[in-house]
C-alpha cells in the first residue's frame, strides 16, 4: 500500500510541477479541480499506508477497532491538510479565482473531501485492506 501511495505522489507531484511551468492553473479552470481531488486521493492513500498499514496500526488496534472509525481519522486527516493548503495559499497572496475567494475554498475542501472518500472507497471495496 505504502508503494501505491508514492506512486501516486510521484504523479501528481509531476502534474503539479508541469501545471505550475506551463500555466495551466492560471490558462484553465478546471486544473486546480483535478488537482484538489487527486490530492485528496494521496492523502487518503498515504495517510491510511502510514497509520494503518506501516505496523502502527498495532499498537492502536485496541484504541480504533471499527472500519468506520479509521476510515474518519484518514478523512480528517486529508481534511486537516486541505485546510492547511488554504491557509498557506490565502497567506501567500494566492486568493485570484474565477468565481471569488470563499467560493474557491469551498470548492477545493469539496474536492479534497471528494478525492479521500474515492480513494477510501477504491481500498475499501477492491484492496479489502480495512
Amino acid at each position: 500500500m505504502l508503494y501505491v501511495s508514492l506512486i501516486f505522489i510521484a504523479t501528481f507531484a509531476a502534474f503539479h510541477y508541469l501545471a505550475l511551468v506551463l500555466h495551466l492553473y492560471w490558462i484553465y479552470w478546471w486544473a486546480d479541480i483535478i488537482m484538489h481531488f487527486f490530492a485528496g486521493i494521496c492523502g487518503a492513500l498515504a495517510t491510511y499506508a502510514v497509520l494503518f498499514d506501516s505496523g502502527w496500526w498495532k499498537l492502536w488496534q485496541k484504541e480504533f477497532p471499527s472500519i468506520l472509525t479509521r476510515m474518519l481519522i484518514v478523512f480528517v486527516c486529508v481534511m486537516i491538510v486541505g485546510v492547511a493548503w488554504e491557509i498557506f495559499e490565502y497567506a501567500n497572496g494566492l486568493t485570484d479565482s474565477i468565481e471569488g475567494y470563499a467560493l474557491d475554498i469551498a470548492h477545493d475542501l469539496i474536492m479534497d473531501a471528494s478525492g479521500a472518500i474515492f480513494a477510501l472507497w477504491i481500498v475499501r471495496r477492491f484492496l479489502k485492506f480495512f
